[in-house]
């Protein structure tokens, strides 16, 4: 399974990103869903500190302690410099698990700043980048991005036995290049992305708290048509996945499926159910 995702607004969202072991949010229910999947997460990356986004790490945290798993594995932590809200749950979880089994590693993150989650000859990394909630408290969005190779601009038109060649001659870094390409992007329950921070992207989830412009209440949150938007300018390659969609669209939501159906869009447009556990391969 490559994605497990549960989001219901104002409730609990969190994402368990398969491939790479990673988590994004951890909101409540994320160790009583995911079960022992919790021991293979090694990686989590908070987008704010909202409880509805940070709840799911205490039993995060204990399970990995005392489950039926690896005990021992490592976990690390990234959330917002500066979060007071994070900040207060580390205090909170090192005065009430003083015992763990595993190393517990929290670490803060500015926009810009990278994490090696795969190295190989196709090396990846979570990049963070800004985005817009609260107003005065930091928060992220974050790209999983892998390094690829692809021929040197004066190489391209040669014949694949030349090429070979020269790969023989040379060897394949004085023929090639590398360059970033990004496979996920996650946004958080934020306002409007900017596309070029997800420019690109395979794969993008991105918040809808509103379906309908109309019932927007807050210009902390996107609307569909925004996250449309974002999408389109951003030249999202594969899949956009809309989540954090308010409760009460719950009984609309094949209404609005069939309109995006309907549109010509470049790339598959999946509306995350509100409340329910969803698995995506």
């Amino acid at each position: 399974m490559r994605l497990i995702v549960y989001s219901k607004g104002l409730y609990s969202t969190w994402l368990y990103y398969a491939p790479d072991r990673l988590a994004f949010d951890a909101g409540e229910g994320l160790s009583s869903i995911l079960g022992n999947k919790c021991f293979a997460i090694q990686h989590v990356f908070l987008s704010h500190g909202h409880a509805d986004h940070i709840a799911g790490l205490i039993g995060l945290i204990n399970i990995r302690n005392s489950g039926m798993g690896d005990t021992e594995k490592p976990l690390t932590i990234y959330y917002p410099k500066d979060n007071w809200r994070v900040l207060e749950l580390i205090a909170y979880i090192a005065r009430t698990t003083s015992r763990l089994s595993y190393e517990l590693t929290w670490v803060p993150l500015e926009p810009g700043d990278r994490v090696s989650v795969f190295e190989g000859q196709n090396p990846r990394y979570v990049e963070a980048f800004e985005t817009q909630h609260t107003r005065g408290e930091r928060s992220l969005g974050y790209n999983v991005v892998e390094v690829r190779r692809r021929l040197k601009d004066e190489y391209r038109d040669l014949p694949q036995e030349e090429i070979q060649r020269l790969v023989r001659e040379r060897g394949r870094e004085a023929i090639t290049t590398t360059y970033p390409a990004k496979l996920f992007s996650y946004g958080g329950d934020s306002a409007p992305l900017d596309p070029k921070r997800v420019e690109g992207t395979e794969t993008l989830f991105h918040e809808a708290t509103f379906l309908n412009p109309e019932d927007r209440e807050s210009k902390t949150h996107s609307t569909l048509d925004e996250a449309l938007e974002v999408a389109r300018r951003a030249g999202v390659k594969r899949e956009l996945f809309v989540f954090h969609i308010s409760s009460r669209y719950k009984p609309e939501l094949p209404k609005f499926e069939e309109k995006l159906k309907r549109l010509e869009l470049g790339f598959r447009v999946v509306l995350v159910p509100p409340g329910r556990v969803c698995r995506y391969d």
